[in-house]
């Protein structure tokens, strides 16, 4: 019987000693410049939905094999909180293209507006008062 009890804490002690090489050490906490920041939201957000996805699949496939309600709830939480991330991915993307396109449109309306300027100056008869008064007095027409 001792040689079992034995053979029990050997194996405990060896199940310990192999989950102690399996921590990590934690990374050093980086501090984040404002330019840094929209990278590093969009690749971390990027691999936690990844992460989240590949979560959900094994997920499911655990409780689709014994359903239990507080799997089911976990489940269901883990969806939602990973559709949550997605959506928010989704928001800055179309964010991003909205001011993308409000750029590109105020330049065209920028662009639009010197030419009506340019064509209304071009149409424009330039002549001065004295010009106007000298073909008023004298009846010699002036070519424009």
């Amino acid at each position: 019987m001792e040689t079992d009890l034995d053979d029990a804490v050997n194996d405990i002690l060896s199940q310990l000693k192999g989950t102690a090489a399996i921590v990590k050490k934690q990374p050093e906490e980086e501090t984040l410049t404002k330019d840094q920041l929209e990278e590093f939201i969009i690749k971390n957000s990027g691999k936690l939905v990844t992460k989240s996805l590949n979560i959900v699949d094994d997920v499911k496939d655990y409780v689709s094999s014994a359903p239990d309600a507080k799997d089911v709830a976990a489940l269901a939480e883990l969806i939602n909180a990973t559709s949550s991330a997605i959506e928010t991915l989704n928001k800055v993307y179309i964010s991003d293209e909205r001011n993308k396109t409000q750029v590109k449109v105020k330049q065209m309306d920028v662009d639009s507006r010197e030419r009506i300027n340019i064509t209304d100056n071009q149409t424009k008869i330039l002549l001065s008062r004295e010009d106007i008064m000298k073909a008023l007095i004298n009846d010699d027409a002036i070519d424009i």
